[in-house]
């Protein structure tokens, strides 16, 4: 048998890239493959936002979009994992996505309690990974109290994700734990209480007498959570990137200044040929372009105006939009003319591209992302502050907004 695994994580909600990691790590969960989905649905995310019984999500994006709305409010997305050795899972029969369930819904309070969140304020969100070898679930959980939004500097010391541990060691195996003890000698009334010290002498002899099984089953999980911080674009869209991107680099000189408004005709085309097919390839930042163009055209109601020029001003923000990602692929050309002397030699292998690439995309979402909430913090302002103010003095607020965050 192999020890019951727990980690747990967050992504500081102070950092501007935050709300889309969180956001992408919701989709990850949800729908990767090996996902045990929901009975007729295309992802397997369950988990509570009301006391009650456990739910099924009817959309997984509904839950993201609350996880990066959160994110952006500053509260504490935090990530968790529970994982077993595939015959440790059989033996507490948990081979279906339903007894996984009801195995989170009678620990998912030990989580919270060790975090300091109260029963009422909890909400979280879990997927089942039928990963060979090692089945497990994936759990994000915050607090929804109006105190969380007040955290300015969150810590989780190394002992809370211990004592959840410990704690579900006790519960999941005090069967064993017992006998365990009672060979050790130890008295009645320590074994009732399962004392701290009792369960990690037990997980320790269990993690010596499968040493080899226990090592594998760490090492396989961190190699999946590390996966899950990425929005999983997939290799075949950043292998193509990635080509794409090189062709430009090749195409610009190595020194002096590379901006949108300086490329030639032809390069330009190249550019704007790769912006497409991300759009067309990575939907979150097709999502994060929208909801940009969105934001500023709320502005743009204020005023009025015919739907001829509405729609004008649309294509205006959407072009806008674009340059913004166009800037962050230029962005990475210059690293790469930055990196060429280090790294000649590996001739930029093939995960160090892949690794660029995502770097640039989560580039591009962050950047539209915050641009898109600075939009609308100043849409609420001017609904605030701007009624007293004339149709030109608005025009001249909306103005003085229009062209920020990006380069012409």
């Amino acid at each position: 048998m192999s020890i019951l695994i727990y980690k747990q994580r967050f992504k500081n909600p102070n950092y501007k890239s935050t709300a889309s990691k969180n956001y992408a790590h919701i989709r990850y969960i949800a729908t990767r493959p090996r996902v045990a989905k929901n009975e007729g649905m295309n992802h397997g995310l369950f988990g509570k936002l009301t006391p009650g019984p456990v739910t099924e999500f009817a959309d997984w994006r509904d839950i993201a979009r609350l996880v990066y709305q959160n994110s952006k409010r500053h509260i504490t997305m935090y990530r968790s994992v529970i994982s077993f050795d595939e015959s440790t899972a059989e033996e507490l029969r948990l081979t279906s996505q339903k007894a996984w369930r009801r195995y989170i819904d009678n620990h998912i309070l030990t989580i919270a309690k060790k975090n300091g969140i109260r029963v009422e304020n909890l909400q979280w969100a879990c997927a089942l990974h039928r990963e060979k070898g090692h089945p497990h679930i994936h759990v994000v959980f915050w607090d929804n109290s109006p105190e969380a939004t007040k955290i300015k500097n969150p810590f989780t010391p190394p002992a809370v994700p211990n004592a959840i541990r410990r704690q579900m060691i006790k519960d999941t195996f005090p069967d064993k734990i017992r006998v365990f003890g009672e060979e050790k000698n130890f008295a009645a009334a320590e074994l009732r209480r399962l004392g701290d010290g009792l369960v990690d002498e037990f997980e320790h002899h269990i993690r010596q007498l499968e040493s080899k099984r226990y090592k594998r089953l760490r090492a396989e999980y961190d190699t999946e959570d590390e996966i899950s911080d990425t929005f999983d674009f997939g290799d075949k869209v950043l292998n193509e990137t990635a080509d794409r991107v090189f062709k430009i680099k090749a195409a610009l000189p190595e020194h002096g200044r590379i901006a949108y408004q300086l490329l030639t005709p032809a390069v330009k085309k190249q550019v704007e040929a790769l912006i497409q097919y991300l759009l067309k390839n990575v939907p979150p930042l097709q999502e994060q372009k929208e909801a940009y163009v969105q934001s500023k055209m709320k502005m743009t109601l204020l005023y009025g105006g015919s739907e001829d020029y509405f729609a004008s001003m649309k294509d205006k923000f959407s072009t806008e939009a674009d340059k913004i990602i166009a800037n962050r692929i230029l962005g990475m050309v210059k690293t790469l003319n930055r990196l060429d002397g280090e790294m000649r030699s590996a001739e930029y292998r093939h995960d160090r591209r892949q690794f660029y690439m995502e770097n640039m995309l989560m580039e591009a979402l962050s950047m539209l992302s915050g641009l898109t909430d600075t939009n609308n913090q100043q849409f609420e302002d001017e609904l605030k502050t701007g009624g007293g103010l004339s149709k030109e003095a608005k025009k001249e607020l909306y103005l003085k907004y229009q062209d920020k965050g990006y380069e012409h």
